[in-house]
């Protein structure tokens, strides 16, 4: 498990000088300059908060942050989840109010992962894209993520009862679908998770030797409605023909003239699992990707413990960039 963790906000200027032939770029922050959004459950090895997805909702002139709380593996894991909302994004912990709570046995889940938070642009209703690690029942055995949908007029009406879901690891073929990022472009929603094959090894080489070939990977879902997603597009691999490492998750997307960045975290080895680092790519087009970070150099990096900066989440507002991140402190 990771050190305890928190999440927090850090903001940047955004930066664009043709003079200087500078386009699209995401300016880069300090991740230990940001201010703590949430505390942890607990102190120590294994609790953290964070896996932070934000918004700014104009219509109230709120920031609203959904976040997840975590407890050593054997405890709770992913016990609660909640929403939180202010005016300012660099306020203090205790200056946000606490909109929205739910608990993993609201979800019947054993654990509550990444979730995405969104205001549709169509109907004005609140959204919350749900993950969460299901309890093993008659038709799922093992237990498995999947993501569900709630739906509501304003946030503090998202009824867990109510949830649908919208996308399994079995409709698939992947041992998990879950972490999602959720866009509405053109009109279109688009949905990029965390998934991974049943096989996560390659085949033998030439001398007999098998690689594993990564345990997550990034795809893409697209659907009209944002409840249906009939397919998934891997747009983004680990192992030894991919990106390296283990494990790659997406974290968010920022749209700056003329291309997409992509926030993502990656895992160099399996014991890196709780201790992701955030990388960068970019792409004209949200499919194809080019990496920027180099070899397994994180973009950013807390001077604390692991150094563990992820679940980078991206608000822009006017020429400001706030950032959302959970990122590891020094009481293990």
């Amino acid at each position: 498990m990771s050190p305890t963790d928190a999440s927090a906000t850090g903001g940047a200027a955004l930066r664009f000088d043709a003079a200087q032939k500078c386009w699209g770029m995401l300016p880069c922050f300090d991740p230990d300059a940001g201010n703590v959004v949430v505390e942890p459950p607990g102190s120590g090895y294994g609790f953290w908060a964070g896996a932070p997805s934000a918004i700014y909702d104009s219509e109230s002139g709120r920031f609203y942050c959904y976040y997840r709380a975590r407890w050593p593996l054997g405890d709770r894991r992913g016990g609660l989840c909640r929403i939180v909302a202010s005016t300012d994004p660099g306020a203090p912990a205790d200056e946000w109010d606490v909109v929205w709570e739910a608990t993993r046995e609201q979800f019947g889940a054993n654990s509550i992962e990444r979730s995405a938070l969104i205001r549709d642009p169509f109907s004005g209703e609140w959204r919350l894209y749900v993950a969460s690690e299901t309890a093993q029942s008659y038709d799922r055995v093992p237990a498995t993520w999947r993501v569900d949908l709630l739906q509501a007029p304003s946030v503090g009406a998202l009824e867990p009862r109510d949830r649908r879901i919208v996308m399994d690891a079995s409709m698939y073929g992947f041992t998990h679908v879950k972490d999602p990022v959720v866009l509405v472009v053109g009109g279109e929603y688009l949905a990029f998770t965390s998934v991974a094959w049943r096989d996560q090894h390659l085949g033998p080489d030439e001398h007999n030797v098998v690689y594993s070939r990564g345990r997550g990977m990034i795809a893409l879902h697209r659907s009209p409605d944002g409840i249906d997603f009939p397919a998934a597009q891997v747009i983004a691999e680990p192992g030894p023909q991919g990106w390296g490492g283990v494990n790659v998750r997406p974290a968010a997307f920022v749209y700056l003239a003329p291309t997409w960045t992509m926030l993502f975290d990656a895992g160099v080895t399996r014991a890196e699992s709780y201790d992701e680092q955030t990388m960068l790519a970019v792409s004209s087009d949200l499919v194809t990707w080019r990496r920027l970070t180099p070899g397994h150099a994180p973009w950013v990096r807390s001077s604390h413990a692991s150094g563990s900066v992820r679940y980078v989440d991206v608000v822009l507002r006017g020429d400001t960039v706030h950032y959302f991140y959970e990122y590891a402190r020094g009481d293990r």
